[in-house]
């Protein structure tokens, strides 16, 4: 459904080089601190922006040329986005209508309900979990094939982001339907997605599947006395602790039988996204 290779786009001193394949089907994470690139790969996916060089790919088509029958396929959240402020509900269903042929008005209705949201309200009076809600609802109303999500859940509580996830795990009934979806809330995305490409400085450095992550990685803490006894050939990164060492690992199950003296915590996507930011070995 998505295809990337080698897709290279240039800002000033930054560069995106990416690589990357969504299959249909699968719910796929984008994971980067602020500034790793997530955005701007949104935005060549979204034919926003072209690249300088390489294959940026939606449905088999390059995503700059993608017709308008096939970019209504694609159901878009970005962060930085919104409505105009003044409309209401009503009004943006409206826009809605004239933009998508497929927009399905009983079921973004029924959504708009379901979400309690205030129907002759100027969305600028709503508060941000509202006009997250709403965002997502319109990019599901005309049944696109594939979601775009560039934090979705941002601004929502723990209740109100369960809600958008469950309605998204719906979305996901039909095998035709694909998502990418980036998030700086780690659980989130544990609970939720099939695998995870990891971007850092513009470049992907990882691509795993989410259970291999839950049962495999972990994080390992070396005292500076202990370093040179341990076996660092599966170690992925290692960052300096004020005491020692702490080091990436993809089986953690080797280190907690063979030296088990050591402090070992089982991996997540924060873990990830911080030891990323230290020193490779």
């Amino acid at each position: 459904m998505i295809h990337i290779q080698n897709a290279v786009k240039n800002y000033g001193e930054f560069q995106l080089n990416a690589n990357l394949d969504i299959p249909k089907n699968s719910i796929t994470a984008l994971l980067g601190l602020n500034g790793s690139g997530k955005t701007t790969l949104f935005r060549l996916l979204t034919g926003l922006m072209k690249p300088d060089s390489g294959i940026v790919n939606v449905f088999d088509q390059n995503a700059w040329t993608l017709s308008k029958k096939q970019k209504e396929e694609i159901g878009v959240v970005l962060s930085e986005s919104t409505f105009i402020p003044s409309l209401t509900v009503e009004q943006i269903k409206k826009v809605l209508k004239a933009f998508y042929s497929s927009f399905d008005a009983n079921y973004y209705d029924r959504l708009v309900n379901r979400f309690n949201l205030p129907k002759n309200q100027e969305i600028q009076n709503y508060s941000t979990g509202m006009k997250v809600r709403l965002k997502v609802i319109s990019a599901l109303s005309h049944h696109p094939k594939l979601l775009l999500l560039d934090e979705p859940t941002a601004g929502l509580d723990v209740a109100a982001r369960n809600e958008i996830l469950d309605l998204l795990r719906e979305y996901m009934e039909n095998p035709e339907h694909s998502i990418l979806i980036s998030s700086h809330i780690s659980s989130d995305l544990e609970n939720f997605c099939d695998d995870f490409y990891l971007i850092s400085s513009g470049r992907i450095v990882l691509h795993e599947d989410v259970e291999t992550l839950k049962d495999g990685y972990g994080i390992v803490h070396i005292l500076d006395q202990d370093y040179n006894k341990v076996d660092l050939q599966q170690v992925i990164r290692q960052k300096k602790t004020r005491n020692g060492t702490d080091v990436l690992v993809k089986d953690i199950q080797f280190y907690e039988e063979n030296y088990p003296w050591l402090a070992v915590e089982h991996g997540n996507i924060d873990d990830l996204l911080l030891m990323y930011e230290g020193e490779s070995v």
